[in-house]
């Protein structure tokens, strides 16, 4: 396994996500202004589902992963067998799942039992695709996990844009998301073929390797799933006591966020990667200051940029029907930063081994955003749901940072405090992302 490069990485993994960014945005952008806020509402939601149902099946498998390859060198070819066993396993229970409860994890009988069953699908091919690019990127094939980050976004961008045009007018909403369904089965099932190709893959079942991973892969599971919950509880409760409509809106401002954290989740996994390898929490916790002086950056120049233009471009490509997305944003800028800094700090927290924290810090904060989302919804309507996110998320970046520097004495919270050093490498970092931008 070659050694890993974090800025080679970094540059890699960031110049991706601007492409899967890019055509995000021209996705929803597309999605939105043509369904409405009403069926887009339903279109999202079917992602929000997938979201919260996947992560039961995968078991946390899916971070397991990479603490793996990188810590105990597992071979690839059996954990890759481990996932596609697994997978055949999820795609039947999500089948049965959706079959007999779809009205109850639904909410009622809006979706057709076509959408319904390509959920169910859809789902388990999410799993595989998951734990395809954790592959990737714990056997350092960064170009891969690179590719499987764009694909999905970009290809389904080029199909849509004609195609949308091309599905009876009733049936906008389900052909988009049927057809979102054939291209990540497809993206799948072409890397399929080409892990296999570079593993050398012949079928091996290990099982103390597979008891070690779903063991490992637990705490994961509960930390991340909790963390999930976190984040779509007052999308659950938003459909539950507002509309389709009000969700519409709502998941646009969120939309805009989720743009944002993206960018530091995947910058998150090429650091779990290498906290797993380098397993030295000083060295790690510089390396943590030095992303955390980017992220904030990144974080500005996006808030900057949409308190000055958003009014404008919501009104514009999404028609005024959207605008409560504006100020919805507003009330959300104190999440970007408590969301972004957080999941960074998590990411380090896992590579310790997914300590139990990680698991009691997003229950709190889940419990204390369902209080109260409960409290301000019904009052203020999406704007209760934006600002019961602001108080959360910076309220679990402060547990996590509480907890860790509490149990361990030996490191300092200065370790954090950001340095002139810190903006020069910063620099260096982004010359190297110019340069693979440039080829």
């Amino acid at each position: 396994m070659s050694e890993i490069n974090l800025k080679r990485n970094i540059a890699f993994t960031t110049s991706s996500q601007a492409i899967t960014m890019l055509a995000s945005f021209v996705v929803n952008w597309y999605l939105a202004r043509f369904l409405g806020p009403e069926l887009r509402g339903q279109y999202v939601y079917l992602f929000t589902v997938n979201s919260v149902v996947w992560l039961l099946l995968d078991l946390g498998v899916s971070k397991s992963l990479m603490y793996s390859l990188q810590r105990d060198k597992a071979d690839p070819s059996a954990l890759y067998s481990m996932s596609l066993v697994f997978f055949g396993i999820s795609l039947l229970l999500s089948i049965v799942i959706f079959r007999f409860f779809s009205t109850q994890i639904l909410g009622g009988n809006q979706y057709s039992a076509l959408i319904v069953l390509a959920l169910s699908i859809y789902i388990a091919f999410f799993q595989l695709y998951n734990r395809q690019k954790v592959i990737s990127i714990g056997l350092n094939n960064i170009k891969d996990y690179s590719l499987l980050l764009t694909m999905p976004t970009v290809v389904f961008m080029l199909l849509i844009l004609p195609l949308f045009w091309l599905f009876p007018t009733h049936y906008r909403m389900q052909g988009s998301y049927l057809l979102y369904v054939t291209v990540m089965i497809s993206i799948c099932v072409f890397f399929h073929k080409r892990i296999t190709k570079k593993i050398h893959f012949h079928f091996s079942w290990d099982y103390p390797l597979v008891k070690r991973s779903y063991s490992l892969g637990f705490k994961a599971f509960l930390s991340e799933y909790m963390a999930i919950m976190m984040t779509k509880a007052d999308i659950l409760i938003l459909k539950r006591l507002g509309s389709f409509a009000e969700l519409g809106v709502y998941t646009l401002a969120i939309n805009f966020i989720d743009i944002i954290n993206v960018t530091s989740n995947m910058i998150g996994v090429v650091l779990l990667n290498k906290f797993a390898a380098l397993n030295n929490d000083s060295a790690s916790l510089v390396i943590l200051r030095k992303i955390f002086v980017l992220m904030i950056c990144f974080n500005l120049i996006c808030i900057i940029g949409m308190l000055a233009f958003g009014h404008f471009i919501i009104g514009f490509l999404y028609t005024t029907d959207y605008i409560g997305a504006y100020k919805a944003f507003i009330y959300l800028i104190p999440a970007i930063f408590g969301l972004t800094l957080g999941s960074l700090f998590n990411t380090f927290l896992w590579s310790k081994g997914f300590p139990i924290f990680t698991i009691i810090a997003p229950a709190t904060a889940t419990l204390l955003k369902v209080v109260l989302s409960s409290i301000l919804i019904p009052r203020m309507g999406y704007l209760g749901a934006a600002l019961a996110s602001s108080i959360v998320y910076p309220v679990w970046f402060m547990l996590l940072l509480i907890w860790y520097f509490s149990t361990h004495k030996e490191q300092k919270l200065s370790s954090l405090l950001f340095r002139k050093s810190d903006i020069k490498d910063m620099g260096l970092m982004l010359n190297a992302l110019y340069a693979k931008i440039r080829g």
